[in-house]
């Protein structure tokens, strides 16, 4: 086993899941650097959890190499990547919205994701050893039936689809340099980009589920008893992922948690 102390950067961490989840890593004695757009508070998540604060533009393919070597040399290998930066994007019939605002959610949640990724795995092959947990959504699956509902973001939903299939290629990639990737789904989580989107649907208890769920399942991630799973897609909230080792051969066998045509 490795000596290095266990470092973690957590994107979109100022606030909801990533700062969750952020949390749960540091009082696990997790190493963690937090970053995400929003400085002010960025500072004060980094402050009560004595996490290394990083204002990043996870679109800046230059401020995310910055990024990741500075946690490096601050806290030492990184070992766990949480891609949790995201946007909503607009809601709305695609032909009426702004292509450049469209065509945003796929830089953020997309290639956001690639970017880090791609900064964080040179280090991670290099040392054999890494996890990467990309947020992943239901949205990229679930079908739309009758009208068009005036919430659904095109852009949101194919951009998650689009992580689901880079997470799947990525672990395949990967795998032979030890480095395991998964993609989760936190489930609905309420925040400041659904407050905006389920205002009917506030109230209704059922519907939403706890960001503690999603820092569970991180660190039931990082116990490696999922690592044969790598590149498979795992809810939060409906999958029973404490009892998944169990049914491994059988998902494999069947290619289950995965994106395809049935």
């Amino acid at each position: 086993m490795s000596s290095d102390p266990r470092v973690a950067l957590v994107t979109g961490a100022s606030r909801g899941i990533g700062q969750v989840v952020a949390t749960r890593l540091a009082r696990a004695g997790y190493r963690v650097a937090v970053a995400a757009r929003s400085a002010p508070e960025l500072g004060a998540v980094a402050g009560e959890i004595g996490a290394l604060p990083l204002t990043l533009d996870v679109t800046d393919r230059d401020a995310v190499d910055a990024a990741v070597a500075t946690v490096e040399q601050e806290l030492g290998p990184l070992s766990l990547l949480i891609n949790n930066a995201g946007v909503a994007g607009d809601s709305g019939l695609s032909w009426e919205q702004s292509t450049e605002r469209w065509w945003g959610v796929f830089e953020v949640n997309v290639l956001g994701t690639f970017l880090c990724c791609h900064a964080a795995l040179p280090g991670m092959r290099a040392r054999g050893h890494g996890r990467i947990v990309n947020l992943g959504s239901n949205a990229a699956f679930f079908e739309l039936e009758g009208d068009p509902d005036p919430r659904v973001s095109s852009a949101y939903m194919a951009s998650k689809a689009a992580i689901v299939r880079f997470g799947d290629v990525l672990a395949a990639e990967a795998r032979p340099d030890g480095v395991r990737v998964f993609t989760i789904s936190p489930g609905m989580v309420k925040s400041e980009m659904t407050a905006t989107i389920f205002q009917a649907e506030w109230n209704d208890q059922e519907l939403w589920s706890s960001a503690e769920l999603t820092a569970d399942l991180v660190e039931f991630l990082e116990t490696g008893a999922l690592d044969a799973l790598s590149g498979r897609y795992i809810h939060a909230a409906n999958d029973d992922w404490r009892g998944l080792p169990a049914r491994i051969p059988e998902i494999l066998a069947q290619d289950l948690h995965s994106l395809r045509v049935r």
